[in-house]
């Protein structure tokens, strides 16, 4: 392929469609290698730098060039080859030119006669360094996938080898290529921070199915750091002096819990043990970050299952009524618009104290309350009286949040502060 060959797929990703460079018809790794360094070179130019250069070997003022430049200085400098037929360069040609033009900075015009629009748009945003339109990691995928490589096996040799290293191995020793699937045979290769998806508040993922209804609780604010006991050949995942995971180099094949009782049998330390999900008031008002992990074998790169992103669950309601009894009930109302409202939740509130709390601030604005515990009080709509709960999602056979726990009165916040009904019912369907 010669350089206008690549300037034509190169201009073509430039315009949106990277896929464009999966029909590069490259063959061996030399060909990558000498795209990849012209593409991505290691010594620019400055996009000041340059522009000073050519002006000075046109004899013009840099702020001339600045004024007729309606883009960027690679449009500007690639329009004076709009005339020009193309080259008749291969890749090893345009590399040493770009290299002397960077070196020397010199000859613009004869650069320009030499060179179309498209693969002088190439040309020069080598040579100033610009953002390219598509990334380092996109082109080794590109390469890999023409190989049959996966993306993720790519991913994590980059941790091991250089581009260079990796372009080499897709074709000439693709077992020196890390496969993510055998980090056991690089065990420092998964000493990298799990990766978890928030527990969307849309949506009840089923937990059931996904690893059994299990939780941990994770103390340290969910902070946790990995190590390599190279002599146990264990990697362990600690928050604070909590255990909460480990893996086996000799045994990458056990699930969360086998390998855990594994540890146990073995050290005496504290573990973070996977339990049965208890009620939503007991998530929600634990000290602990609360983590749904995957049960299955230890795997560095895959998602490790779902965290419990408390804030997201909680929700400014109005208290639109409330009920004495045994204990105290309350009716929450979302604003939808502007000054309507929608009822959204019915919330018990057990604890003595937070009964206390809202009472207080029931009478404080509505003066002598009603004793009659079996009647329901409901409350004018000019008197706004906040209260944050916390639920796991809206149910939607009920259009109501389902078991809202009551977090607390919000004696400073108003009208402007209350949960829009839109924001509560969101796109469930993920």
């Amino acid at each position: 392929m010669t350089f206008s060959d690549a300037a034509i797929v190169w201009e073509r990703c430039r315009l949106g469609d990277r896929d464009q460079l999966y029909k590069l018809n490259y063959t061996t790794p030399e060909e990558y290698l000498l795209l990849y360094s012209f593409i991505f070179p290691k010594e620019t130019l400055t996009e000041r730098m340059t522009l000073l250069y050519v002006a000075h070997e046109l004899n013009t003022p840099i702020e001339i060039l600045k004024e007729i430049m309606n883009t960027n200085a690679v449009m500007l400098l690639a329009s004076e080859s709009s005339g020009s037929n193309e080259s008749t360069w291969n890749m090893e040609d345009a590399i040493s030119i770009r290299d002397s033009y960077i070196e020397i900075h010199s000859n613009f015009l004869s650069l320009s006669k030499n060179m179309n629009e498209i693969e002088a748009r190439m040309f020069w945003s080598s040579v100033m360094g610009y953002r390219q339109p598509f990334t380092t990691l996109f082109f080794l995928r590109c390469i890999g996938n023409k190989n049959d490589v996966p993306a993720d096996v790519i991913n994590m040799s980059r941790d091991f080898l250089t581009d260079e290293e990796i372009i080499f191995a897709i074709f000439q020793d693709p077992s020196k290529l890390h496969n993510p699937k055998e980090w056991y045979k690089k065990p420092n290769a998964a000493l990298r921070k799990r990766k978890y998806k928030g527990w969307s508040k849309y949506k009840s993922v089923g937990l059931d199915d996904f690893n059994g209804g299990l939780y941990q609780e994770i103390p340290n604010k969910g902070i946790c750091e990995l190590s390599y006991d190279e002599k146990s050949m264990i990697v362990i995942e600690r928050a604070g002096d909590i255990v909460t995971d480990v893996a086996y180099v000799n045994h990458p094949e056990l699930n969360l819990r086998d390998r855990l009782t594994k540890y146990a049998e073995e050290y005496d330390e504290d573990i973070a043990w996977p339990n049965p999900i208890p009620s939503w008031n007991a998530l929600i008002k634990s000290d602990c970050s609360i983590r749904f992990p995957s049960t299955n074998a230890f795997n560095p790169i895959e998602y490790n299952g779902y965290v419990l992103v408390k804030s997201t669950h909680k929700h400014n309601l109005r208290l639109s009524g409330y009920q004495r009894g045994d204990s105290l009930t309350i009716k929450l109302e979302a604003i939808d618009g502007l000054d309507d409202y929608v009822d959204v939740a019915i919330c018990e509130v057990y604890i003595v104290s937070e009964q206390t709390s809202v009472l207080f601030e029931l009478e404080r604005r509505l003066g002598v309350l009603n004793e009659d515990k079996n009647k329901w009080i409901d409350i004018s709509e000019d008197i706004c009286i906040v209260a944050s709960v916390s639920s796991p999602f809206m149910d939607r056979r009920t259009e109501m949040l389902s078991d809202p726990v009551f977090l607390g009165i919000e004696p400073d916040l108003g009208l402007r502060d209350i949960t829009q009904y839109v924001d509560l019912v969101g796109v469930q369907d993920e």
